[in-house]
């Protein structure tokens, strides 16, 4: 569930009944199955924090031509404006166990604990998952950044087409991109009604082993 904060609100109130459905399924399958998960992000940046000074160069303080947007302006509302969407939000019990965290860079895979490690990837590797389904905003950032992210890290990656939004024109293209490279595109219906009827638990590793889960063969990249 990528970024589906508040202020994000007049984007997202179309895919929200989607996410709905999507949230409560997970939960109700998380039930009976060790192997199934609902990870929450929000975002949040000034432009000149200095993460990713060559984005925010490109971008400035409003994003990239603002007045036709080419990109998800930098939006801060505040601490209420973080607060994650009252509809999907996670439970006490989900945020106990860490299933909420603030990321502060377009790949949710990029923020790490005091050990460098990737906080979403080692989450996910506890329950030897090697598969996500990317939900929510931003479709041509956050969204697609993480995709990417998720397929060099050796997830089976699934974007679903109407559960994720974005604020500029971008979304169709974005979609398309991503089904041709490293995700399989897919609806809520498609992704419901596999894990209602065909879902089926697999022994961890069994199809790509766990030596090296990103695709490595060695010790080292040549």
């Amino acid at each position: 569930m990528d970024d589906c904060q508040e202020e994000y609100r007049p984007y997202a109130s179309e895919i929200l009944p989607n996410l709905e459905k999507l949230v409560g399924t997970f939960r109700s399958i998380k039930e009976t199955e060790d192997g199934v998960c609902i990870a929450w992000s929000s975002w949040s940046r000034r432009f000149d924090d200095g993460i990713s000074n060559a984005m925010d160069r490109w971008y400035g303080p409003k994003g990239l031509r603002p007045e036709n947007p080419e990109n998800a302006c930098y939006i801060f509302n505040g601490e209420q404006g973080l607060e994650l969407l009252i509809e999907i939000e996670p439970t006490n019990q989900e945020m106990a166990d860490g299933w909420f965290y603030h990321g502060q860079h377009l790949d949710m895979f990029w923020t790490f604990n005091d050990q460098g490690v990737s906080y979403l990837d080692d989450k996910l590797k506890s329950l030897d998952i090697d598969t996500i389904i990317i939900t929510g905003l931003w479709a041509d950032e956050c969204v697609l950044a993480t995709a990417y992210a998720g397929s060099s890290r050796g997830y089976d990656v699934i974007v679903v087409s109407d559960a994720v939004a974005t604020a500029t024109a971008n979304h169709e293209m974005a979609l398309t991109i991503a089904n041709s490279t490293i995700a399989k595109v897919l609806t809520t219906e498609d992704v419901l009604n596999y894990m209602k009827n065909e879902f089926e638990l697999g022994e961890p590793g069994a199809v790509k082993g766990k030596s090296y889960p990103d695709g490595r063969k060695t010790d080292y990249l040549t």
